[in-house]
């Protein structure tokens, strides 16, 4: 006798089905996810050598041990040294002018720690990096590291409040020896939004493609959801269009590709309804969405316009 496929039933295969959608090394958008996390793994510290160096230029060693001997003989009134990951670069470019004639100056904001911002703003904080790149981590402490992309349209609900409350206390554990990595001594004791530092155009150029790697790492995290979101839906759809488990157990290995489930690891419920949906048109749409990867230029200009998106917010 078939057994009928029920709301119980359906929810175990969808699980199933999207656990291995989740970790589908075929996926193009996956490939680019973990090719951007690496790229932030292998590229920050060399953008970060490169900040190291702008502020070394305009706060010396030698001064810095010097204020901080300082601090140690005369205490508070001499302590103007600290650390810090968030940079006010600014160069001026002297081969454009504005409508006095006096030279363009090009300043921004250029934050190194976990939740700082994207798109060179002081004020603007990004917590959706730090999801993306401890997305595995997040995970396997039972957070939901996609809740943002999930919920995009609809946050501040108490089910996306739980879930990024429980992210943020985690991501909090590995933001210190994130910032360890990536804070050097600076002069002065007002917030870095008055403390411009000069630079030069090559390394202001420098300092905005570390602003791009962080927003590529962001973008094909959202991306590679989306991408997840869209396959399931269709998964919904035809495992809520058939009657029976057989039929149902048959549509995730076909759309695994493999036999990843069978009638034993699905609990026994009653039956319910059906509705009409084409299992065969889903499967299509899924490989094609798969099978797509913009350019090098499109994947640039996207984050360009990600970038001008978030200045303008």
């Amino acid at each position: 006798m078939r057994i009928r496929l029920n709301n119980e039933k359906r929810e175990k295969l969808f699980r199933v089905a999207r656990n291995h959608r989740m970790n589908d090394l075929t996926d193009k958008k996956l490939e680019l996810f973990k090719q951007a996390k690496e790229n932030v793994v292998n590229d920050m510290p060399q953008f970060f050598d490169i900040a190291k160096t702008i502020v070394e230029r305009s706060y010396p060693k030698d001064d810095v041990a010097t204020l901080q001997t300082f601090k140690i003989k005369y205490g508070s009134p001499c302590d103007v040294v600290a650390k810090d990951s968030c940079f006010y670069f600014a160069y001026t470019d002297q081969d454009n002018v504005d409508d006095n004639g006096n030279p363009i100056e090009n300043k921004k904001h250029f934050d190194f720690k976990l939740n700082g911002s994207l798109n060179g703003s002081e004020y603007n904080r990004e917590v959706d990096f730090g999801y993306a790149f401890f997305r595995d981590e997040l995970i396997a402490q039972n957070c939901n590291p996609d809740i943002n992309i999930e919920q995009e349209d609809n946050q501040h609900n108490p089910h996306w409040t739980k879930h990024t409350d429980q992210n943020n206390k985690v991501i909090k554990s590995f933001e210190q020896d994130w910032q360890e990595k990536y804070q050097v001594d600076v002069i002065g004791t007002s917030y870095c939004r008055s403390r411009s530092i000069a630079c030069t155009h090559n390394e202001y150029q420098s300092m905005e493609k570390m602003l791009v790697c962080k927003s590529e790492l962001v973008r094909t995290h959202n991306e590679f959801i989306k991408g997840v979101q869209l396959d399931m839906n269709d998964v919904k759809g035809v495992l809520k269009s058939m009657s029976y488990l057989d039929n149902g157990i048959e549509f995730v290995n076909e759309f695994a590709q493999s036999n990843i489930v069978d009638e034993a690891q699905v609990i026994r419920t009653d039956g319910m309804g059906l509705t009409i949906y084409n299992p065969e048109n889903a499967l299509q749409r899924i490989m094609e969405r798969r099978k797509a990867q913009p350019t090098r230029e499109e994947k640039i200009a996207i984050a360009m316009q990600m970038q001008q998106e978030q200045a303008l917010n």
